[in-house]
């Protein structure tokens, strides 16, 4: 049988998965997001130290393990594998939403796990 004019073949084995995407940019928007929260946490506890030491090194403390939480979850959702990447993105949003401390980065970070989350969702 003659393959047609035109007819490509599909690549099977290690191939195939070397062609699928890698959601470069929506993991990419996650970490900026993660270091948002770790960047706000700390400042929000260094200006709270000199009236509440205790509550500020516990939020700033808190924050800070929070957003290392969500770099390492965004790291995760690096992959081809398209379900492993859709369920890290979700952690990672929900580990945004926890993310009181620091204030969700005052906002910006937020809108940046969100929209990292959902291209990383749509690709």
């Amino acid at each position: 049988m003659a393959a047609h004019k035109g007819h490509v073949a599909k690549p099977r084995g290690r191939k195939a998965k070397a062609l699928k995407k890698k959601p470069k940019l929506g993991v990419s928007l996650l970490v900026i997001a993660g270091a948002i929260a770790i960047l706000v946490s700390i400042i929000v506890g260094i200006t709270a130290f000199s009236s509440e030491p205790v509550f500020a090194i516990a939020d700033a403390g808190a924050g800070a393990i929070i957003g290392i939480a969500i770099i390492a979850g965004a790291m995760n959702a690096y992959t081809t594998d398209a379900k492993k990447s859709e369920t890290w993105a979700v952690v990672v949003l929900i580990l945004y939403l926890i993310e009181i401390p620091s204030l969700w980065g005052f906002g910006v970070g937020f809108i940046i796990a969100l929209a990292g989350t959902i291209i990383t969702l749509r690709n």
